[in-house]
């Protein structure tokens, strides 16, 4: 019986997929506690992540959290290096993606310095300023926006 719903439930994800918006609404929250950040991962592996950039950023992402969060050192890092190397391949794949730039931004700007994690904080930022007036969806400009205003690199003086 279980088998059964574990099947209908992977049919009903994969015909109806899951939509970009409830993704950008579980990042909001995701670094908030363990339980967001576990439901932000469970989520992102459920979404085309393997042939979409921008849902490879989300779940890069989220591997970079679920790290946070691990209890045995061998599984932070190998959260952390396989998100990373996720996020990267996104960038690599739609480097002119500025959703993509902005979860890169995102996960570099709260990565511990440990990590060496950090090298494009500034060339996101600079990108993402340079470009957010040329966002056509009204719904990403404002999300990004929404980022911009709660990020702290983006009301510092030069």
């Amino acid at each position: 019986m279980n088998f059964l719903i574990v099947v209908f439930g992977l049919f009903f994800t994969i015909i109806h997929g899951i939509d970009v918006d409830e993704v950008r609404d579980a990042y909001r929250y995701a670094n908030s506690s363990k339980e967001k950040t576990e439901q932000f991962y469970q989520l992102t592996q459920k979404t085309n992540h393997t042939k979409d950039n921008v849902m490879a950023a989300y779940y890069g992402c989220a591997l970079t959290l679920k790290a946070s969060i691990s209890s045995k050192m061998g599984d932070k890092i190998s959260y952390f290096k396989k998100g990373k190397k996720i996020i990267e391949t996104a960038v690599q794949a739609d480097p002119d993606n500025i959703e993509i730039r902005m979860i890169r931004l995102s996960v570099q700007m709260n990565a511990p310095r440990i990590t060496g994690y950090r090298d494009d904080i500034e060339e996101d930022k600079n990108f993402m300023l340079k470009n957010i007036n040329e966002v056509s969806s009204s719904k990403l400009k404002e999300f990004i926006k929404g980022f911009m205003s709660h990020s702290k690199i983006f009301s510092e003086k030069r």
